[in-house]
């Protein structure tokens, strides 16, 4: 039986992924979790305590916006290096590979 079969691309299985809502839907997922995720909670809180732009003699005399811009530049890097790792750690099981995406 002469069956020709296509080779289906990487570009076209993400382009049906995002099409269906499958990607959206994985994405709602996984800020779920993030925002339960109570020691990355405690941790960000933490470092915001400890920052050294709050902790600095005159901080309180700022404006809000001033403390959150400084607050940003400080903490931002950190924050999001943690919460990727959260991330890694809710779509990669211990071997490497990637795992369905249940707690939501």
């Amino acid at each position: 039986m002469g069956s020709s079969s296509k080779v289906v691309r990487p570009e076209e299985v993400l382009e049906s992924l995002k099409n269906d809502g499958s990607i959206d839907a994985l994405r709602m997922k996984i800020i779920a979790q993030l925002k339960a995720n109570e020691d990355m909670k405690k941790n960000t809180m933490m470092m915001v305590e400890q920052s050294k732009v709050l902790n600095t003699p005159g901080a309180e005399k700022k404006t809000k916006r001033e403390l959150f811009d400084a607050l940003r530049q400080e903490l931002e890097t950190p924050v999001l290096e943690k919460g990727s790792k959260a991330v890694w750690e809710l779509i990669l099981d211990n071997g490497g590979l990637g795992k369905e995406n249940r707690n939501s």
